[in-house]
């Protein structure tokens, strides 16, 4: 029974349509669900989708859209700003056409002049975009690398800096029994620890 009703839906409500009284045809409800669209005067069913375009004073040459669907604007594509300024028009268009109220002949003339167009520059801005992605992936690991690295310097720089002064330590430790050559040489590894390591 339910098969039956849906495959003749739209005869249904043409019938419908033809059989109410003037101001109730001010209304159409445009209906779309199971692979069946039709236009009646009714509200459609909860489970289908249901936009109702309303005329004023009878007339169908200037109508008036308040409808209950609202469609949602997808996000606009990463890879847009390389795109030409032609192309990134048309893909925007595209995008926003049903928000605009674009019925589906436009829709698809535009779909039908960026696919012609635009097929090889949305390519082409597609590699940029990777491109550009792995540009910055590469750049940011440099800069964790060169941290690292400069860690790992400061570690070995302060490592060597504590073991200078340990060997300082212990030379100083003997100065009063160095002999002048022994004594030079200190001098010339205070010097040196010094250099190495000013905050020592």
């Amino acid at each position: 029974m339910r098969a039956f009703l849906i495959r003749f839906m739209p005869v249904i409500a043409m019938l419908l349509a033809s059989t109410a009284p003037a101001s109730a045809r001010a209304a159409e409800y445009h209906c779309n669900g199971d692979g069946y669209s039709w236009t009646s005067n009714r509200p459609c069913p909860s489970t289908q989708r249901n936009e109702m375009r309303v005329y004023g004073s009878g007339s169908s040459t200037s109508p008036g859209v308040s409808s209950s669907y609202s469609p949602t604007m997808p996000k606009a594509p990463e890879y847009l700003p390389y795109m030409s300024v032609e192309c990134a028009q048309l893909s925007e268009a595209i995008r926003t056409g049903p928000t605009r109220g674009l019925r589906s002949g436009p829709m698809s003339e535009l779909q039908d002049d960026y696919r012609k167009r635009c097929t090889d520059d949305e390519a082409a801005a597609r590699r940029q975009l990777l491109d550009a992605e792995a540009a910055q992936k590469s750049q940011r690991q440099g800069q964790v690398d060169a941290v690292k690295a400069e860690k790992a310097r400061a570690t070995v720089s302060s490592e060597q800096c504590y073991e200078m002064l340990r060997i300082l330590h212990g030379k100083r430790q003997r100065a009063a029994t160095m002999n002048d050559g022994e004594k030079a040489d200190l001098q010339r590894f205070e010097e040196s620890y010094r250099s190495r390591c000013p905050r020592g």
